[in-house]
């Protein structure tokens, strides 16, 4: 963590001395020095990233002494910076005399702190070999740090696991791999008997290592491979310990042979012998690539059968290891699986036939095992630690209690499993999963507004040409590939994209190691008071938090260091909420979610460092004017607000501003000659004057939400669309009589034929008719029609659209009869009509949807039956059924409806009446 702190404070260096050099004078050497200083602790710290061992407690102290300097210098330069933007807004009321004193007072003040930074950051560069903290070797691979004693991670002495026997929901996970491992792929004679490599994966505690030895155990695959080996790779690997390993339980070599080879020779000897026979070689917790490159040049590319069984934490490596072999991802246990599970672990039977849970435990210990979060590591060790117990409530309900602490710090620590998972993360990505300690426990995470916040956070770095939104995305995918965040729902038709959510105990890691390196605050609870020095993140979340602002934790020497503040879901007090923020001048975040105050502070103004202002679910009616000088803003959120107008000092707010999200809001004023020329997210914004001046020159635009379109303002929307090169999103919401342009979907309209990544569209508003299936834009995989009141069936044409992969019909046809037509939809996954009021038939001609998921149907009540032809689409995994004629509803009834056959190869169907609160059915798995 204190390699990116001091890369951040190197950039901030560069960045002061080359916008104030004529000002700093003779302090800018001083600065230039300190920042030589840094970049070289800068660079050790990358280096030995990942090698710092845990038990090394001199290398701890020293990484800390390290943190706790840059802190201080990225204070001085940011207070510095806080004085003379103040010193310059006075300075048209004050005379030059006074405002050259007050310049020169600040610089001597900055002279004098740059010189005892940097005094400090040369004793604790000097302390680094002093005391033996130096990294030996020529590659980061090879790096270590020196101590008396060596600490290392031994995989097989440390490895706490899931124990083999009667875990449950693993056999059907053994049958599918034992199928993968010796099942002949239908792909010719010899490609289906090349060398494969099935990789298992998921986060830490899952059970990878326990899934792999019972496949290896299974009867049929010890028949099948007259050749195996199981082999711990780990963290820390050594080439000629995974050789010898693989020797000794392929080749029953004995250790004096072994000895007598060189690592070569030994590898030469592996090869030819395994060359000769079919094996199965299982290599258990791989973290990297390099750790495959390593082994695989021993395992012969044999024409047999022979496989590799691979364990990991990060699907990057099982990709690479094999781009052919789909990866076997193993998921959380459910509720039921975890259940039994603990029960298993937990309860000691008085007679052979009792197996489950008493009945007067049966709640507690579902509340216990529901904190595990399917873990299957979690849950054994919490059985482990409760058949200890005594079967009585109190004993249980003083587990439940201190649950948390207990599978953190008991004498099973899952801590150790989950941590290596952190420390090998690459310096970059440590803030970023540190982050997620601001999130409630469960909560679902959106992917747009944490890539937003890390950018405001300085987290993410320039790459290229990529925007740092892109970069950031990168990151994001490298966490879920490492098993570090899980997704929770994918993309929809009534979601724009993927959400994610974090398993508790890695949240849980994630916070405790935020604690550790000072990086973020996260009170247990209101009474909490903060005993960190100079913490830069505090997060409050839930109601039991006001107290906490009211009381006034905080004091003034750790507000000041604070640069971020994010408070979730408290109804607080606004002045209670101003008087907390008062002293707070360093803030980069500022996100009151569901705070519900009703104003900002009048002279906000003067977070000129702010980045981030996030206000979704305030009751907040306008904006102070001060919000203009906010020229470092990136993010403006206003959505659910109160807020309806923007002041037009928005558009004096700069080059920095690069998404505004609001809510059915209009913008005062008109735009400068560049205004907002970064901006890439607008979105619920009226149109305007502003419109015919400004939207054109946003030319960074990538997502556009725009309403109330009046056929006023349609063609100069239109043209200004012509010039936006980079949107990828468009939503247009005509006024109560307007019309949407059909050319919106269109690529022959000469103002819309550079619009060829336009890939997600949604239309509100009625549409004379859609542009002929060859002139749309076959680029779009996503599109919404709401309104539209369509005269002809709108599936003829939209079926021709190649890459369209969600449809949601809102209203948008007037006829009686629409029909799929045949091979129409090639990747369509998910379709949803809804308030069809005329439509009677529907009919599905042969092979058309061939990939769809989910149907949704809606309010249409005059539709008598589902379509022929529904049976035939294999892939259809869900059909919710919402608010249809009852006689409609009687046709899907299981084993007895007419259309009980048409819709029994689906997995889940869900029939409901939203009118009448009423569930009717919810049929899952009824096969």
């Amino acid at each position: 963590m204190a390699d990116s702190i001091v890369s951040f404070v190197v950039a901030k260096l560069g960045d002061l001395i080359a916008q104030e050099i004529v000002f700093l004078q003779e302090v800018a050497d001083r600065l230039r020095s300190l920042r030589d200083e840094f970049q070289w602790m800068q660079a050790f710290l990358k280096d030995a990233d990942g090698s710092i061992k845990r038990g090394n407690e001199r290398a701890k102290l020293w990484v800390s002494q390290v943190r706790d300097v840059a802190y201080d210098a990225e204070d001085i330069i940011d207070t510095y910076i806080y004085k003379i933007h103040q010193q310059r807004r006075r300075s048209s009321t004050l005379t030059n005399c006074i405002t050259s004193t007050s310049q020169l007072t600040i610089l001597h003040e900055l002279g004098n702190q740059i010189a005892n930074v940097k005094k400090r950051a040369e004793e604790i560069s000097a302390n680094r070999s002093k005391y033996g903290i130096e990294s030996v070797g020529g590659t980061s691979s090879d790096i270590s740090i020196i101590t008396t004693t060596t600490m290392s991670f031994n995989r097989k002495q440390n490895h706490l696991d899931v124990e083999e026997a009667d875990v449950v929901g693993f056999d059907k996970h053994v049958k599918t791999l034992v199928k993968l491992l010796i099942t002949a792929e239908d792909q010719g004679p010899h490609q289906r008997q090349q060398l494969a490599v099935i990789s298992i994966v998921g986060m830490g505690g899952l059970g990878k290592s326990t899934l792999a030895k019972k496949v290896c155990s299974n009867p049929d695959v010890k028949r099948h491979f007259n050749c195996q080996a199981l082999v711990y790779v780990s963290q820390a690997f050594k080439t000629r310990e995974i050789l010898e390993r693989i020797a000794k339980c392929a080749m029953a070599m004995s250790e004096k042979k072994m000895k007598e080879l060189s690592q070569e020779k030994l590898k030469e000897e592996i090869c030819e012998y395994l060359k000769e026979r079919r094996y199965l070689v299982v290599l258990d917790d791989v973290w990297t690539r390099d750790a495959w490159d390593m082994i695989k040049d021993v395992l012969p590319e044999v024409i047999n059968g022979s496989r590799v069984l691979l364990t990991t934490r990060n699907s990057d490596v099982g990709v690479y290891a094999d781009r052919q072999s789909p990866l076997f991802k193993l998921q959380n246990l459910g509720e039921d699986e975890s259940w039994d599970l603990f029960c298993k672990k937990a309860i000691h039977p008085t007679n052979s036939m009792e197996k489950y849970c008493p009945s007067h435990l049966e709640s507690i210990g579902k509340e216990m095992v529901a904190k595990c979060g399917g873990l299957p590591l979690a849950i054994v060790v919490l059985g482990g630690l409760v058949s200890r117990k005594e079967q009585t409530v109190v004993e249980w309900r003083k587990v439940l209690k201190s649950l948390k602490w207990q599978l953190q710090e008991g004498e099973d620590q899952i801590s150790p499993i989950l941590d290596l998972s952190y420390h090998h993360l690459p310096y970059y990505l440590k803030p970023c999963f540190l982050y997620f300690a601001i999130f409630p426990e469960d909560e679902i995470i959106d992917p747009n507004s944490l890539i937003r916040l890390w950018i405001a956070e300085g987290f993410v770095q320039a790459r290229g040409e990529e925007t740092l939104e892109e970069v950031a995305e990168d990151y994001l995918q490298e966490l879920v590939q490492r098993s570090m965040i899980q997704v929770a729902m994918e993309a929809n038709y009534f979601r724009d994209g993927v959400v994610y959510q974090i398993h508790d105990l890695i949240l849980d890691l994630s916070i405790s190691q935020a604690k550790v390196d000072n990086f973020l605050h996260v009170p247990k609870n209101s009474k909490e008071e903060n005993s960190l020095h100079k913490t830069r993140r505090l997060a409050l979340n839930g109601n039991e938090m006001n107290s906490y602002i009211a009381a006034g934790k905080y004091s003034t020497n750790s507000s000041q260091s604070l640069r971020t503040i994010t408070c979730m879901d408290m109804k607080v007090r606004t002045s209670k909420m101003l008087g907390f923020l008062h002293d707070m001048k360093l803030l980069r975040v500022l996100n009151l979610h569901g705070t519900f105050i009703k104003k900002l502070p009048s002279d906000i103004g003067k977070l000129i460092h702010l980045r981030y202002l996030g206000l979704r679910w305030t009751i907040i009616k306008t904006l102070p004017s001060s919000i203009a000088e906010l020229t470092n803003l990136q993010t403006l959120i206003l959505v659910r607000s109160s807020i309806n107008v923007l002041p037009r000092g928005l558009w004096k707010m700069g080059n920095n501003l690069r998404h505004l999200e609001g809510y059915i809001f209009s913008i005062k004023g008109t735009p400068s000659v560049e205004s907002l020329p970064n901006l890439q997210t607008l979105s619920s914004v009226k149109v305007g004057p502003w419109l015919l001046n400004g939207l054109g020159k946003m030319t960074s635009l990538r997502k556009l939400s725009i309403l109330e379109v009046t056929d006023t303002y349609a063609e100069p929307l239109l043209d200004c669309l012509g010039k936006l090169n980079n949107l990828n999103y468009l939503s247009w919401k005509a006024s109560f009589d307007g019309i949407v342009p059909s050319s919106l979907l269109s690529t022959s309209q000469s103002h819309l034929r550079r619009h060829l990544q336009l890939q997600e569209v949604s239309l509100t508003g009625r549409i004379v008719g859609l542009p002929e299936s060859n002139r749309m834009n076959a680029c779009i995989t996503k599109l919404s029609l709401i309104l539209s009141k369509l005269e002809e069936d709108p599936l003829v044409t939209l079926g021709k659209l190649g890459n369209l992969q969600f449809l949601d019909l809102i209203d948008a046809f007037v006829g009686e009869e629409i029909v799929c037509l045949e091979r129409g939809f090639p990747q369509l996954k998910e379709l949803a009509l809804r308030r069809f009021d005329s439509l009677e038939r529907w009919k599905i001609e042969d092979q058309a949807m061939p990939k769809l998921r989910h149907l949704f149907l809606s309010n249409c009540q005059k539709l008598v039956m589902l379509p022929d032809g529904l049976e035939r689409i294999t892939s259809l995994q869900e059909l919710t059924v919402v608010n249809m004629p009852d006689s409609f509803n009687q046709r899907l009834r299981v084993d007895e409806g007419e259309d009980w056959g048409v819709i029994r190869h689906i997995p889940s169907v869900t029939i409901t009446m939203r009118s009448l609160g009423l569930f009717i059915e919810d049929q899952e798995k009824h096969q």
